[in-house]
């Protein structure tokens, strides 16, 4: 992806940003809409920078910023990473903004499930060529309909609902008001039980349920990233996939070291140091790290991080370039460090030199390389 000694963080959604997110982590997190011509396109917000609704426009119509999906997926870079290198993409399928005329309006149920429909109908054919592992992709919405919507199309994807749930449109102090019963009436082991029954292979959820004040607020059993909150959650987790947003600075190895998957808004190259002055290594799945090694990130001094990340990114063998022998090792340390509960067999039938099991512990880039815009 060549010098990124002057990088300026692209714009969100965008194929720049996806693709240097895709190549900065172990995967990235995007964005799409369904458009008045059935065309998916990369836009995260209810209406366009000049207050138009995207699915009430055709694809033409549309300002140059917003790009089909049909160019990411003809971009070499984007594509190698998730299907021939371990990479992730967490793809958020959005409903409209009710006052487009779109879906059914404020009370149309039956047809914001058809317009799911649509969406995953259109999604899956244009993942047909796109040769994906059987665990690289998650498709997810704050659309509770998403999930009939997939089963009533009988789709090979898999599909996981976004929790709590924030309504599309408004401030996000207005989403946030409007999401409290349900974050309140919800703690962490009660909706990851919700997931499972759904058949949901992970839990997207906000980092409110694991930190402060407000991950004890709810009803049901708290959970944290420390001492007894981190004990209670690894034994109601058991290697449940759980992706976490936003993975802040001071969270981040924490995250990390509970085995949990973090959603960054920062993929900055420059950044070498988090706050809670670790090294950086942004690369956990796809260029993972012995103990080992990880051991002497953590003993090297600030001064000398930039030295040793660089170092570290020329020499440490990236994942689908491993041995069977050597994945097989890590998958088993990781099994045991965090408590998978599958069987190993079922474990190993996903780990293959491009592919790795839902239950690892990964960096994803939010929107590519973190969030540029906002409502």
């Amino acid at each position: 992806m060549g010098n990124y000694a002057e990088w300026v963080r692209p714009r969100e959604n965008t194929i720049k940003a996806i693709t240097y997110g895709i190549q900065l982590s172990d995967g990235v997190e995007f964005d799409l809409r369904l458009t008045e011509d059935e065309q998916l396109v990369l836009h995260h917000d209810s209406k366009t920078e000049f207050g138009d609704y995207p699915e009430a426009m055709s694809m033409d119509e549309l300002p140059d910023y917003v790009e089909p999906f049909d160019d990411l997926l003809k971009n070499s870079d984007f594509i190698k990473r998730w299907t021939e290198e371990g990479a992730f993409s967490c793809i958020e399928l959005k409903p409209p903004h009710p006052s487009s005329g779109k879906a059914g309006g404020w009370i149309g149920g039956k047809s914001r499930e058809e317009h799911m429909m649509k969406m995953i109908l259109n999604l899956e054919d244009k993942l047909e060529a796109v040769d994906l592992g059987s665990s690289g992709t998650v498709v997810y919405s704050f659309e509770p309909k998403i999930i009939s919507a997939a089963k009533r199309v009988k789709s090979k994807l898999r599909f996981s609902r976004l929790r709590p749930y924030l309504r599309q449109w408004g401030t996000w102090t207005t989403q946030r008001i409007t999401a409290a019963p349900s974050f309140l009436s919800n703690s962490l082991p009660r909706i990851m039980n919700k997931q499972r029954k759904e058949g949901s292979p992970m839990l997207p959820c906000s980092l409110q349920y694991l930190k402060g004040v407000e991950s004890k607020i709810n009803l049901g059993l708290s959970v944290g990233l420390k001492g007894k909150g981190l004990e209670r959650l690894n034994k109601y987790r058991k290697g449940y996939p759980v992706y976490v947003w936003p993975c802040e600075s001071k969270y981040e190895r924490l995250l990390l070291d509970a085995g949990l998957t973090g959603i960054t808004d920062d993929l900055s190259p420059d950044i070498v140091t988090l706050d809670t002055g670790h090294a950086r290594w942004t690369k956990p799945a796809t260029q993972p790290l012995t103990p080992d090694k990880r051991k002497e990130l953590d003993d090297t001094a600030k001064i000398e991080h930039k030295s040793i990340i660089s170092e570290f990114k020329r020499d440490v063998t990236p994942w689908h370039e491993l041995t069977d022998k050597e994945r097989i090792n890590f998958v088993n340390t990781w099994r045991k460090k965090w408590s998978w509960e599958r069987k190993i067999d079922s474990v190993l039938m996903e780990t293959t030199a491009t592919n790795m099991p839902w239950e690892v512990s990964r960096i994803i880039g939010h929107r590519g390389t973190g969030k540029t815009h906002s409502k």
